[in-house]
């Protein structure tokens, strides 16, 4: 792996613009950094700004690029100042082993990155390859209102959002994230604000009247949507961390936890019908378990050492199960809670809800028995499984992973 790089900075103005809450020395530093650079030579002074640079990457600035690419050492990855590029590109192409200078350029034709993997004094054209649409965006003047922030924004996708997350909820949180890149709102603090809409909007459940279940209905979607702010804004500005994960987890399983136990009791407070605190306790015992069991899995994936083998995928029912367990984890249901309290139809989501969390606790329990038969018998991954290297292409030139 290539883990030095040069910044080639044709215009050094760009530097100190803004663009999704840093400028864009510090995204381009934090790019190399998360793809795997640790060392990286700049072809420009160090600009007199307080910057936010991540720890362990060493920098070091040049008062021109001529000087930067002689001191620098290779192999090296030169990269364009002048284009962002997805994190997930940069550490493909880091891990990759060229056999000479190579340029990869963008869909037109501009080199973003330069492989040297040694010096060479003969000159001479480097082997071009291209790079996979989307995965970079060249930046224009003035940066933050360009393309690069909505080219930036789009990294609140996720792969497991639903259709309805994906197609409606994420359109209305990028465009509360694009308005928070550049204020001093941090992600936690949006987990803090959308968990306690949450919780107001359950607690309007307690009163069994039709406007304020469907008040509350409202709010635990409004919740729902902004709860996608904390993890674009983190992705965005690179501020992710386990500690603001854990809160965003544990926020939305309370909120859902107060959802069920106040939909019961305001049914109970109705009728003085003890089933619903049955159905309420059922749903609380399956959302807690699945969240302990999902928790505990989280903490097994980080005590694992970068790059670790992926597991391969177990043949018959298990993936299936995986599949269902993601669809039932989306948070596609919020449309469902919404519709059936506009038709005062509550009851039966409720008893939903208590089936669903059981049935979806005792799932969690068989695939994680089914995981751990088999990281005790471990077998090669077969081609087309998950871990199994990637073919080349006819050309022998390999693919580049673009990412999201």
């Amino acid at each position: 792996m290539t883990d030095r790089a040069l910044l080639l900075v044709p215009h050094p103005g760009l530097l100190l613009q803004r663009a999704g809450g840093l400028t864009v020395v510090e995204r381009q530093l934090w790019t190399l950094s998360r793809a795997g650079v640790n060392k990286v030579w700049i072809g420009a002074g160090r600009p007199p700004a307080d910057l936010r640079l991540p720890s362990g990457l060493e920098i070091l600035w040049s008062d021109t690029a001529a000087a930067a690419e002689f001191a620098c050492e290779p192999p090296y990855i030169g990269v364009s100042a002048d284009h962002f590029i997805r994190v997930e590109t940069l550490r493909y192409v880091a891990q990759q082993s060229y056999p000479g200078r190579t340029a990869l350029a963008d869909a037109a034709g501009d080199v973003v990155l330069q492989v040297v993997p040694r010096r060479e004094d003969n000159g001479g054209e480097p082997r071009r390859q291209s790079l996979p649409a989307g995965s970079t965006i060249r930046l224009q003047t003035p940066v933050g209102s360009g393309p690069a922030v909505p080219w930036l924004l789009a990294l609140g996708i996720k792969p497991q959002d639903g259709f309805m997350a994906r197609n409606f909820d994420r359109h209305i949180s990028r465009a509360v994230s694009r308005g928070l890149l550049d204020t001093s709102v941090t992600p936690n603090m949006m987990t803090m604000m959308s968990s306690a809409i949450g919780l107001v909007g359950a607690a309007f459940f307690l009163v069994p009247t039709h406007v304020m279940r469907l008040t509350g209905a409202l709010l635990i979607w409004l919740h729902s949507v902004l709860d996608g702010c904390d993890g674009e804004l983190a992705r965005i500005r690179f501020q992710e961390s386990p500690l603001g994960a854990d809160i965003d987890f544990w926020g939305d399983n309370v909120v859902h936890v107060a959802l069920f136990a106040c939909i019961a009791i305001g049914f109970y407070r109705a009728d003085r019908d003890v089933w619903p605190l049955i159905a309420a306790v059922a749903a609380s015992i399956g959302t807690i378990g699945s969240a302990v069991m999902n928790y505990g899995e989280r903490l097994e994936k980080r005590r694992q050492p970068a790059g670790a083998a992926v597991e391969p995928a177990a043949p018959g029912l298990v993936p299936l199960l995986t599949r269902v367990e993601w669809a039932l984890a989306a948070r596609d249901f919020i449309y469902l809670l919404v519709a059936l309290a506009f038709i005062d139809r509550l009851y039966e989501f409720m008893w939903a809800a208590a089936v669903g969390s059981l049935l979806f606790f005792f799932m969690m329990l068989y695939l994680r028995r089914k995981h751990r038969e088999q990281a005790d018998q471990p077998h090669p991954p077969r081609e087309g499984e998950i871990g199994h290297p990637t073919p080349r292409n006819g050309s022998g030139d390999q693919h580049v992973y673009s990412g999201r």
